[in-house]
């Protein structure tokens, strides 16, 4: 049979329920305990007729105030006369030093929750056009650096982070790896950046632009569900403004179909594969990807300028002093890299230029129609049988592969060491078109071994592979070994590999320094490079269409040619003479690299100097190369 509810249980219930409440139950509790005591010892003072003072009559009203007055503090009841007075004083104070501390403590666990909540980072972001990171990751640093330097000229800059982090283990890690004193505040809350009620928190409206950062270890569906929690604020994402990071090509179709093309979307591992491909085959180019990418030196600026309009592209090239001229954006938001030199201005374009501000992209010379003719049929580079060595294997080989595969002729091989303990699950790709592919199986730190495979044929170039099942720090050391161990044997000038093109792939920017004392050729740092690219589109969102269209494996790119196809060898002449000898073969000149050793005015590294004055005399030898946008 059911147990008969009493009113003793009701009440009990009743009881319970409130000090469920918390701190503010069980004060209001103690509140009517002692109401209840003070009234209690108010009355008997009253009808016992009782004199506190030991002379004249108390009434209820003080008899009150009296015991209040001794709950609250014991030490009240010092000077009180009379024993009968003295025995209720005694009986009230006890019971006031229970409740007292009882409320002290209450308050002291309060105030301790209370600070234990804003530690877990759960309070609301009260900031106004702040840059919104959601999401952890190595790069996360990086890419904070980098908005520090491009928020050099606001007042009071903010970024706020949301991450499924504990609060204080995000600002303890933020602080460590600062470069230097920050005056951009970094503001941590901890969440699940795909939670509505998580993302409320961060007021991702009022954030002048949103970073998603891909989680390594949930991959792509982690990004994908956050996204669709910022459609939910923004469903055409007419008010945010995102930038997403994927792993994979997939997803990133995906997300760009369902947000119908309002969503900047970088492919972190396709942008790291095409660059690597390109560097390992090109010396120097890392330094000018670096340099367009990061916030130092020259960067990737829109500018109107209508005393352009009804001139063609080619007439603008050599007439802007401190700035490349590379593209055109056009009126209605379509980005073109190196167009026909015929194309013609409308009004509403503006020119996309590398400078070193968005002030210095200034018209300098005066426009004259028809100056240029229509650019000669230019043949295409021929290309070459290379041969190349990968040591070490990650999930990025198959894509850099595929990339090399674009620059060589049939018959090239690659020839790729990997230790297979360390690559278990990441997927080994077949020969296809031009590559012969051979996969062998070694210890990549074995100096033995590899001073013996590179004792057997000449490489073109050898490109040195993270294994990334490792942590971060661990993956680094192990190509610091390796590193150093090729560089061992490619110093020996009996090697047939002596002075072989190196190229490293690290994850960290803080082991290059370590790097250089194996003196490779170039690095790549994958976090940096995909750190960078998303710090340039969160501070203009427009920069995704060039990047789309630099970093493509249909569009166009940046490529070192011999200086001897546009000018004569020793003959001295403006760098506007050389940008106009480019332009009548329907390329676009943005810069040079010396071949010798000697030191070069300007130059970012490896002799390579990119976006010089016009004005600029330039001498050039056999071994020189001119860099061109095709």
């Amino acid at each position: 049979m059911a147990r008969q509810i009493t009113t003793r249980d009701r009440l009990r219930y009743r009881f319970d329920a409130t000090l469920s409440r918390g701190t503010v139950g069980i004060i209001g509790w103690l509140a009517i305990v002692t109401f209840i005591f003070v009234m209690i010892a108010g009355v008997l003072i009253v009808v016992l007729g009782i004199r506190a003072d030991g002379e004249a009559r108390t009434s209820f009203i003080e008899g009150v105030w009296l015991s209040l007055l001794r709950t609250l503090d014991p030490g009240t009841m010092g000077g009180d006369a009379g024993w009968r007075f003295r025995f209720i004083a005694l009986g009230i104070t006890i019971i006031g030093i229970f409740i007292v501390s009882t409320l002290i403590g209450l308050i002291s666990s309060g105030i301790d929750r209370t600070v234990d909540e804003l530690r877990k980072g759960r309070s609301l972001v009260v900031e106004d056009g702040h840059t919104l990171i959601l999401g952890w990751s190595p790069k996360i640093h990086q890419i904070l650096n980098e908005i520090e330097v491009a928020n050099e000229n606001q007042r009071h800059p903010s970024v706020v982070i949301l991450a499924l982090h504990d609060k204080v283990d995000m600002e303890d890690e933020v602080k460590a790896r600062a470069s230097g004193p920050r005056r951009t505040r970094v503001v941590c809350r901890s969440g699940d950046p795909s939670d509505p009620a998580d993302l409320e928190l961060v007021r991702p409206l009022a954030a002048k632009s949103v970073l998603v950062l891909a989680d390594q270890d949930a991959g792509d569906p982690q990004t994908v569900k956050t996204v669709l929690a910022l459609m939910g604020f923004d469903r055409e994402f007419e008010k945010l403004k995102v930038t997403a990071e994927v792993l994979e090509s997939d997803s990133a179709a995906a997300l760009e179909r369902a947000a119908a093309g309002k969503l900047g979307v970088v492919v972190s591992n396709d942008v790291i594969s095409r660059i690597t491909a390109q560097v390992c085959r090109q010396a120097g180019l890392s330094y000018v990807f670096q340099d367009l990418l990061d916030f130092d030196g020259d960067e990737i600026y829109f500018q109107a300028e209508p005393r352009l309009t009804g001139h063609t592209f080619g007439d603008c090239l050599t007439l802007f002093e401190s700035s490349s001229v590379i593209g055109v954006r056009a009126a209605d938001g379509t980005i073109t890299l190196s167009p026909s030199m015929l194309r013609v201005f409308a009004e509403g374009d503006q020119v996309i230029a590398i400078s070193a501000d968005d002030d210095t992209v200034k018209l300098d010379g005066e426009v004259i129609a028809g100056q240029v003719a229509a650019a000669a049929s230019e043949p295409p580079l021929e290309l070459k049988v290379e041969h190349t060595l990968v040591v070490g294997w990650n999930a990025m080989g198959p894509r850099i592969l595929n990339e090399l595969e674009r620059y060589v002729s049939a018959g090239s091989t690659v020839r790729v060491l990997l230790d297979a303990s360390r690559t278990a699950g990441v997927s080994r790709v077949a020969a296809s078109g031009s590559l012969e592919l051979e996969f062998i199986e070694m210890d990549t730190v074995d100096g033995n071994l590899l001073a013996a495979e590179l004792g057997r044929v000449r490489y073109d170039q050898v490109i040195i592979l993270c294994y990334r099942g490792d942590d971060v720090a661990a993956s680094d050391a192990r190509t610091l070994l390796t590193l150093l161990q090729i560089r061992q044997v490619t110093e020996d000038a009996s090697s047939p590999n002596h002075g072989v093109r190196l190229v490293a792939e690290l994850l960290d920017a803080r082991d290059v320094e370590l790097a250089r004392i194996a003196n490779p050729d170039d690095f790549v740092v994958s976090e940096r490079l995909t750190s960078l690219m998303l710090a340039q589109l969160s501070e203009n969102a427009e920069l995704r269409g060039v990047f789309a269209d630099l970093f493509d494996a249909e569009g166009v790119e940046l490529v070192l040619v011999p200086a001897s196809r546009y000018v004569a060898a020793g003959a001295e002449q403006s760098f506007a003479d050389v940008v106009a000898a480019a332009r009548r073969r329907g390329h676009v000149c943005v810069g040079y690299r010396r071949g010798s050793e000697e030191d070069v005015e300007g130059a970012l590294g490896g002799g390579v100097v990119l976006n010089p004055p016009k004005s600029r005399r330039v001498t050039f030898s056999d071994d020189d190369q001119i860099l061109v946008l095709a």
